[in-house]
């Protein structure tokens, strides 16, 4: 309890049961290993084997452009580098779902489902991806797109594959401000049921939106006549 009470902001009752419950008593857990032990060290570890992991290796990185409203009126809008974009290529998140066992999962010959009530009244039930009227159209239209010029006995299935995006704020500690605002894609040809599923590996890293950097507010200043007065919208928008 002293250790728990020791540290600022003090350790939750959670996570000294944690430690009781899931370390110090697990038959696993030997006192010994602890000997010379230095987070620093296991730290450097760990980050020398996230290196050579195969997640990290379809990773890459770009500079964008951005647009910066001038906020006068016949100026056009000036252009800001920002650095280091980490992102995966869509067609190598694909490769890699249909490769891995979440594709006996997917569906890929969509159909329409409806309700047949006890009168014999009979409605369509919407309550998937691949039983939509968009995806059935663009299954059709993939059916009749013409196979590629040096690929003309292709026998291959013709599927869509159904990316769903989306995007958001995530903060890394309950105190401080550090932040990642990370895009994860899903794919629709899982059911809903199977996308919340978070052991089933559903939901892919698409890419890193980093911050912008402290040097865009010196050029915003300089740039933007509003700067003053639209800050926060001009920090928002970009």
């Amino acid at each position: 309890m002293n250790w728990k009470d020791s540290s600022v902001p003090p350790k939750s009752d959670a996570e000294v049961n944690c430690l009781i419950k899931d370390v110090l008593l697990d038959p696993k857990f030997k006192l010994e290993d602890l000997r010379g032990f230095s987070v620093a060290r296991k730290n450097q570890r760990s980050n020398a084997v996230e290196k050579k992991s195969p997640f990290l290796d379809s990773f890459q990185t770009a500079d964008i452009n951005i647009e910066v409203p001038s906020g006068t009126k016949g100026i056009p809008p000036g252009t800001f580098s920002i650095p280091q974009l980490l992102y995966r290529k869509l067609t190598t998140v694909i490769q890699a779902a249909f490769a891995s066992p979440l594709a006996s999962h997917f569906h890929f010959s969509p159909f329409k489902l409806f309700h047949r009530s006890p009168h014999g009244e009979e409605e369509r039930v919407f309550s998937e991806v691949y039983n939509s009227d968009i995806f059935i159209k663009e299954h059709d239209d993939v059916q009749r797109t013409p196979l590629p010029p040096d690929e003309l006995d292709c026998k291959r299935e013709k599927v869509v594959a159904a990316l769903m995006v989306w995007s958001d704020s995530t903060h890394l500690t309950n105190f401080g401000t550090a932040k990642l605002w990370p895009i994860y894609l899903l794919f629709g040809n899982a059911s809903k049921y199977i996308c919340g599923q978070p052991n089933l590996g559903t939901c892919q890293h698409v890419a890193y939106i980093p911050s912008l950097p402290d040097s865009f507010q010196d050029f915003a200043t300089s740039f933007c006549s509003k700067w003053g007065t639209q800050k926060q919208d001009i920090m928002t928008h970009c």
